[in-house]
């Protein structure tokens, strides 16, 4: 049985860790395309994005010559006539393009109904629910494969693992059912988190991930009904539903006779409440820059503008932050450091916000002197 509460923190530092939600759906794949466009600038202002920070290659994907580049997010462009322009945003690149909500005040729902106006075709759209209590586990699926007890309208199912030679340990391990417009995932997305070292938000012990792949016809459908306020959650539960059903072995010729198991029901009935949400349990700097924006910016400032501005505050700040740093804010920090256009990225909204606000405040001309240097030195100009 897993363990689901919350480790006590070791130090009480004014912050209450928020309770952890059991499923959490998420957009997490994008593909569309812009068929009358044929400048991807065009597309750029569709999506509320500066073109300047995007770098063009000489390569593409999917019949396309050229692409432009930010980030993850990946725009494709000079195919055939009638090809126009295409978007894919991966996972990654959901996450990521998430941070634009906050200035445009999209959500997925909002996003979906304003780019429906425009005459795109959905390719592919990744629904997932995150399942961060254990309502099943992969070992069950698998178990319910090998016994025969799975109904469903696919035919096969597909279970990958892939294993470390030296000691036989699992690395990961995915089970899929079905293929072309619609697939059906589970995988231990923890696991693949770890082993990436990526920084995780909160102490999490269990995340599993379920995830429907769709396209073509499907796909937009999905967009449609997500833009129209419909619950994503119920949308998820019904395409698995309709697709999926694991059975507890039973003394009837006809399978889809046998009772369902209690795990399945409870995990899809659980699913029809939850709604579209962008909450992960994995930050970004960014994300951590703007909370201190909002909540710390000005008791810095306070205590600074106490001691005369004096420049040793800084120092103070930095050398005892960087002791009490954790593990994963070390590597979440080591991740963004080596994204060189993420770095400037930041550094250049800073910068910009120095200037406006040294303007504003009327700060001495050595102070603006200051930045300008730093910006030459950085390559943010």
């Amino acid at each position: 049985m897993i363990d689901k509460k919350m480790k006590t923190p070791v130090t009480n530092r004014g912050v209450i860790t928020p309770i952890k939600q059991p499923l959490i759906a998420t957009v997490d794949w994008f593909s569309c395309t812009f068929r009358n466009v044929k400048d991807w600038r065009e597309v750029c202002g569709v999506l509320c994005l500066d073109s300047t920070l995007f770098t063009e290659q000489d390569k593409g994907r999917n019949g396309y010559k050229k692409s432009a580049v930010w980030q993850s997010i990946v725009i494709c462009y000079e195919g055939t006539s009638d090809m126009g322009v295409f978007v894919d945003l991966s996972g990654q690149a959901c996450r990521e393009y998430e941070l634009t909500f906050q200035k445009t005040g999209f959500s997925w729902q909002s996003f979906f109904e304003y780019l429906l106006g425009y005459d795109i075709n959905v390719t592919r759209l990744d629904l997932a629910l995150d399942d961060m209590l254990g309502y099943f586990t992969l070992k069950q699926i698998e178990n319910k494969i090998k016994n025969g007890c799975v109904v469903s309208r696919f035919r096969t199912g597909r279970n990958f693992e892939e294993h470390l030679l030296a000691t036989g340990e699992t690395l990961g391990q995915t089970i899929y059912f079905g293929k072309s417009d619609v697939m059906i995932r589970f995988y231990d997305k923890l696991e693949e988190r770890e082993a990436k070292n990526y920084a995780l938000k909160h102490d999490i012990d269990f995340w599993q991930r379920t995830e429907l792949q769709i396209r073509k016809d499907r796909a937009m459908k999905a967009c449609k009904i997500i833009s129209k306020g419909g619950e994503l959650g119920a949308y998820i539960c019904g395409i698995l539903r309709n697709y999926l059903s694991f059975k507890v072995k039973g003394t009837q010729k006809q399978r889809y006779k046998w009772d369902t198991c209690k795990w399945w029901d409870s995990f899809l009935g659980s699913a029809e409440k939850i709604k579209l949400t962008e909450v992960h349990p994995y930050p970004s700097i960014i994300r951590k820059k703007e909370w201190i924006d909002k909540q710390v910016v000005s008791s810095l400032a306070t205590v600074y503008t106490a001691l005369d501005d004096d420049e040793l505050f800084f120092d103070y700040i930095k050398l005892l932050g960087k002791q009490r740093m954790s593990n994963e804010q070390i590597v979440l920090a080591d991740e963004f450091r080596r994204n060189e256009i993420s770095k400037n990225h930041l550094r250049k909204d800073m910068f910009q916000m120095i200037q406006e606000l040294s303007e504003e405040l009327k700060e001495p001309e050595s102070l603006t002197e200051f930045w300008y240097n730093h910006e030459l030195r950085n390559g943010i100009q």
